[in-house]
């Protein structure tokens, strides 16, 4: 029974810990102000132990990485940032004003905002005095060494307020937690911090605060800081004079004096007062209608806040995360679920499959996972019927799926809950959270909101669509634009350097094979052909991306684009005239576009090299049908001397060529096997007149 009670606390969500309705209005305010600075937000924050265990909480989650190693608040909220910062503030008022209110409560938070903030100066003071190296440490420890009783106060079956707020000495105080919750505050704070992702040594300085002088004796240095800090910041009948546990205490610990004990004591209680007076909290008051106006102006802060926003929950969208990312960190935020999984619907398939990302890295099954719409899963009956669903209900009934199970086990919970995202009826997608039974009751308790979030959710990623899908169009278009202008760049760069080259040739021949300036006119040819070179580079560096993968291609598009830079660096160099007999009703192929020009480039190239100074290549392209299926022809005829029969019987295999040095002989070889790879097919006819390849690839067809 024990450990039941201590789980059901422990797993209590740091954004239930209840605050002053004085904070909140304030930070309210404070994040509807557009011209509000970072710092104003978290000095705000920074004075109130439930909203730094929230933000700390936030940090430390899965969602967030774990920021444990930031050195103070300050950074925490910085890690954060201010959208994160402006959504735990709406969600944890909104969550406040919907929980359950007395008097009694509010005068018990009063007390615990006061001695919390009385704690955490003091052990900033003492940090300093006694030279502990981290002061900030010691102040967040300070707040927080009582959040243990934020948690029984929120416990619903009993009346924490009343007993807390009496004045009973501590250790009777612990005696009746302990009888009442089978835990202490001091270790139940303690293993939240630990939970929460605090180092050990703030947790245990939180754990020890109630422990007797002579047992941290030798502890470490911060949990004297906190033990003591506790101790002086305990309200004494006589303020003027130490209590003999204060002073016994400050000397045994730190060998302070009365009169530095007191300076911190006063400035503690006048640092204390200036923030109750800057939110305007009267905290030497014990009259409740203050308190009662001050819940009446939070519910008006709240409407405002629903009005901004309209219906909807503060659904944080960052633009430095994914859309589902994005939706899990709020889900975290809003809710208290550390662990979620997002599955897509994939129209087309009919199915269910993983969406988040950060789930793909080592998990096989998540990787793999595919769940028909119509299976027997509860996902898929959660989203086809738009209803939110959860594992243990239909656990009971012993009907929970085999790969419902599996998913409970990746991720390592007691089950989960099932929240389906519908925009217009549309199924976009399903959140799979992970929960324990109790959380589970929770969150169907506001079963609204994890809707009305839902909802929110489904919106979301529609804008994200419509975003993506403008986008791709205004950079598919820019593309394009890109492309065609870098087309009629290098067409018109070919013909000058044409002339340039045919000039050359003129002037070589006028000037005698002996002249020294023939070894000029050589090299100035040699660089123009490496110009050419470059720009048959820069053509195919434009279409890199779509080069590589499987396309829709107008091969005479192709065709004209290789001869038009061809003829700058082969043809003209060899006097080759090169005929285009192109079929305008030509069928596109489906190939990859890299593959098919490095064929083609390949058999122009053999052909040149074959007809030497001079002869003629043709090039047609038409539809054919083969066996009832149609393939587009393309037919490379050159007039060269035709290949050598002991050649023409190893034509496809990779052997050495009798082209001269530096030729490899696997151009014919790996053509064949890319021509092989696209599902087509490439042969040859030779004679002493010329040479005819013909390709024969296979049409494009449009799939839906």
């Amino acid at each position: 029974m024990r450990e039941i009670v201590i789980k059901s606390l422990e797993d209590s969500e740091a954004n239930k810990l209840p605050s002053l309705p004085h904070i909140l209005i304030n930070l309210l305010r404070a994040c509807r102000d557009d011209d509000i600075c970072f710092t104003t937000i978290s000095d705000i924050i920074s004075k109130d132990a439930a909203l730094s265990a929230k933000v700390i909480s936030v940090a430390n989650s899965p969602v967030y990485g774990h920021a444990r190693h930031l050195e103070s608040l300050k950074h925490i909220l910085m890690f954060l940032g201010l959208d994160t910062i402006k959504s735990i503030t709406i969600t944890a008022s909104v969550k406040q004003f919907f929980s359950r209110y007395s008097n009694e409560k509010s005068l018990f938070l009063k007390d615990f905002w006061k001695h919390a903030l009385r704690c955490a100066t003091i052990a900033k003071s003492l940090a300093r005095l006694t030279n502990y190296k981290y002061v900030e440490e010691a102040y967040i420890a300070g707040l927080l060494h009582d959040i243990g009783k934020l948690v029984l106060e929120n416990h619903a079956e009993f009346d924490y307020s009343s007993i807390a707020h009496s004045t009973y000495p501590d250790q009777k105080l612990l005696d009746i937690e302990n009888e009442s919750f089978k835990i202490t505050h001091d270790d139940l704070g303690a293993r939240l911090l630990e939970k929460w992702g605090l180092n050990e040594l703030i947790s245990d300085a939180v754990r020890y605060h109630h422990a007797s002088i002579e047992d941290v004796l030798d502890a470490d240095h911060l949990v004297k800081i906190i033990n003591l800090s506790n101790t002086l910041s305990l309200e004494m009948a006589d303020q003027e004079e130490l209590a003999p546990i204060q002073f016994d205490a400050s000397v045994k610990l730190f060998d302070l004096s009365e009169s530095i004990i007191k300076d911190i004591i006063n400035q503690s209680s006048e640092e204390v007062k200036t923030v109750a007076r800057s939110m305007d909290i009267d905290i030497g008051s014990i009259d409740a209608s203050d308190n009662d106006k001050k819940q009446v102006t939070l519910a008006q802060e709240v409407r405002d806040v629903a009005l901004m926003h309209g219906s909807q929950l503060p659904l944080q969208a960052d633009e430095n995360l994914s859309v589902y990312a994005s939706i899990q960190k709020s889900l975290m935020i809003l809710f208290g679920i550390q662990k979620s999984l997002i599955f897509s619907f994939d129209e087309e398939s009919q199915s269910l499959s993983i969406a988040s990302k950060q789930a793909l890295t080592n998990n096989r099954l998540l990787r793999n996972i595919n769940i028909p719409i119509k299976s027997k899963s509860l996902l898929s009956k959660s989203l086809t019927e738009h209803d939110i669903k959860d594992s243990f209900s239909v656990a009971e009934d012993h009907l929970l799926a085999i790969i419902d199970q599996q998913i409970i086990r990746v991720l390592r919970s007691e089950g989960f809950l099932c929240i389906p995202i519908i925009n217009s009826n549309t199924n976009n997608a399903i959140i799979v959270s992970a929960v324990d039974s109790s959380q589970c009751s929770n969150l169907l308790k506001n079963k609204n909101l994890l809707s009305i979030f839902s909802s929110d959710a489904a919106i979301m990623i529609n804008k994200i669509q419509e975003q993506t899908a403008l986008q791709h169009d205004l950079l598919t278009h820019k593309n394009l634009e890109i492309k065609n202008k870098a087309r009629e760049i290098i067409h018109e760069t070919n013909n000058p350097l044409s002339v340039i080259r045919n000039y050359l040739q003129i002037l070589g021949k006028r000037l005698d094979s002996e002249d020294p300036a023939q070894n000029d006119i050589n090299i100035i040819k040699e660089e123009i052909d490496r110009v050419g070179s470059i720009i048959l580079r820069c053509a195919d560096e434009f279409d890199e991306e779509e080069n590589n993968s499987n396309q829709a291609l107008n091969i005479n598009e192709l065709i004209t684009d290789l001869v038009g830079i061809f003829k700058l660096s082969l043809f003209t160099t060899h006097h080759i005239k090169c005929e285009l007999d192109l079929d305008k009703n030509i069928e596109k192929v489906y190939v990859v576009k890299d593959s098919i020009k490095q064929i083609i480039t390949n058999i122009i190239k053999n052909a040149v090299e074959a007809m030497e100074n001079s002869g003629k290549l043709k090039i047609t392209t038409r539809n054919i049908n083969v066996s009832g299926k149609t393939f587009v022809e393309l037919e490379l005829e050159d007039t060269g001397p035709g290949i050598p029969g002991e050649i023409l019987k190893n034509l496809y295999s990779p052997i050495k060529s009798t082209k001269g040095k530096g030729h490899s002989g696997l151009g014919l070889s790996i053509s064949k096997n890319l021509i092989d790879g696209m599902g087509g097919s490439i042969g040859c006819k030779t004679s002493k007149h010329g040479t005819v390849f013909n390709l024969q690839l296979p049409k494009y067809i449009k799939t839906n």
